[in-house]
């Protein structure tokens, strides 16, 4: 008898799980809706061309399996509320108004209506809602013709009592924060170097330009960038691809700063000048400065990580006087191509970034290192007797006093080679933090670029964004084909 053909299934077949997951996953965390989340993944995958099928009755039954839960399915009350509000207010000193404590809870996936935070605000705390209420914001005025045109970055300094330094590095069109981080130091110009070319390694490429503003640890990235921008274009000899930003021009970073200040560092600030105050900590004493920085630094850097994910997913307030969408810097960094017709000015330098870290940010160097290897040998040991306990808000103060006992009892012949190597560490860290680097010489200017246009059907919203048409990109500047036309060299004034 012979045997029976089967015929291939005629039907689309469903995306496979470990393709869809990670999509809903991550646009759930966006805050989007079904509906939403259906239109960014079939922007994102091809599903035509795989034979797939997906509509929003399948997302819903995937968020149900995999713990998803919309906001009328987590029907949140005042009462279950509470806890995680509370601990927010806590930890950020009540500084967030409604819609920032929304966006600090979404990433806990715990989803609530604006109106309940806003009603919760109210009932709790009126005189807070009121101050919040107050308009401070002063207006400014910044230009970005695409993506990665410009890469700007700042330090801050707030915390230098504590013996702590901040710094971050931003994606101008989108306000995308690329990097934030937080070291012993912010003014060595190779640890600069480094987040820039760390940054630069996760993207594949290099902006057009980075700007700054014109201290010497910025020296670093200015080098970086030059050397990188010469050696894929030799018409840019002689030139310099960065550009310094006087007083308070370099207007992103000094508005992220205020951002940070505002929801984020004063509750950090209380618990480190607790211990200021009770007499456990002194930043002028080299031992308990090593300790201090060794509980400190990897904590802060995981919440620095968490509120730089906050930032990058929470779609910003409208603005009628902007003509860049309001939209989640997340997705104008990834898809800015769904808002308009922008332009793609990354500069693909995959090959050269290994040879310019070697070169201006090399890992051996001293200011890559936390602490001693000694120290650091002697606090796990010790660390490790404790349990290995979590080291957070609430156990800080606590974990570090224990240790610091630790150290008072080890025995004289252990204990001092410890305080004359941690007190040798301070003077060798004060030279590192004082490094010079020459500048490169050149004239300020911005190189032209060979642009990417991207593609993607406009937003919904896209004819009340910027009064241009998709089809009249000449008009705007651009070339058809995206060539060197498309963004000509112009002069950088020192005084930018």
């Amino acid at each position: 008898m012979q045997e029976r053909l089967r015929r291939p299934n005629q039907h689309d077949q469903a995306v496979p799980d470990h393709i869809l997951r990670p999509l809903v996953e991550k646009y759930y965390l966006f805050g989007y809706g079904d509906k939403k989340i259906l239109k960014s993944i079939s922007r994102e995958v091809d599903l035509r061309a795989h034979s797939w099928t997906l509509s929003t009755k399948t997302i819903q039954r995937r968020r149900k399996e995999w713990r998803l839960p919309s906001v009328k399915q987590q029907a949140h009350t005042f009462e279950t509320i509470a806890p995680y509000v509370e601990q927010v207010r806590l930890y950020t000193n009540n500084r967030l108004g409604s819609k920032s404590i929304r966006d600090h809870l979404r990433q806990e996936r715990i989803l609530v209506s604006r109106k309940l935070v806003q009603d919760y605000n109210q009932a709790v705390d009126a005189d807070g809602n009121r101050q919040r209420l107050v308009k401070r914001l002063k207006p400014q005025f910044n230009w970005s013709t695409g993506l990665h045109e410009c890469w700007s970055m700042d330090q801050h300094d707030k915390w230098r009592r504590f013996g702590l330094f901040l710094h971050v590095g931003l994606e101008e069109f989108s306000n995308y924060v690329l990097w934030l981080k937080v070291w012993w130091t912010n003014s060595n110009p190779r640890l600069i170097a480094s987040f820039y070319l760390d940054a630069a390694g996760l993207q594949g490429g290099i902006p057009l330009i980075t700007q700054s503003d014109p201290g010497t640890e910025n020296y670093g990235i200015a080098n970086a960038q030059t050397t990188l921008r010469r050696q894929l274009d030799p018409t840019l000899e002689g030139t310099l691809q960065h550009r310094w930003m006087r007083g308070h021009a370099n207007i992103k970073p000094e508005i992220f700063w205020s951002k940070l200040r505002r929801q984020w560092s004063e509750g950090w600030e209380l618990l480190f000048q607790e211990g200021i105050i009770a007499g456990w900590y002194d930043p002028l004493v080299p031992l308990e400065l090593l300790l201090f920085r060794w509980l400190a630094v990897p904590m802060i850097q995981q919440d620095l990580d968490r509120f730089r994910r906050i930032h990058n997913t929470s779609k910003p307030r409208r603005d009628k006087k902007k003509r860049m969408p309001a939209e989640i810097p997340a997705m104008l960094f990834e898809h800015p191509g769904y808002y308009g017709p922008f332009l793609n000015y990354k500069v693909i330098a995959k090959p050269q970034l290994r040879e310019a870290a070697e070169l201006f940010a090399p890992k051996e160097h001293h200011v890559f290192r936390l602490v001693p290897a000694a120290f650091s040998q002697h606090v796990t040991t010790l660390y490790n007797s404790l349990g290995k306990p979590l080291v957070e808000r609430g156990s800080f103060w606590d974990i570090y006093n224990m240790l610091l006992k630790g150290f008072a009892e080890l025995p004289a012949g252990e204990a001092l080679p410890l305080q004359q190597a941690a007190a040798q560490n301070a003077i060798d860290e004060a030279k590192v933090q004082h490094e010079f680097m020459d500048i490169l010489e050149g004239k300020p200017v911005r190189g032209a670029a060979k642009a990417i246009p991207f593609g993607g059907e406009p937003a919904e919203d896209y004819d009340e964004e910027p009064d241009i048409e998709e089809d009249d990109v000449e008009s705007c500047g651009y070339s058809e084909g995206g060539d060197v036309a498309d963004l000509p060299v112009y002069e950088v004034t020192a005084t930018a």
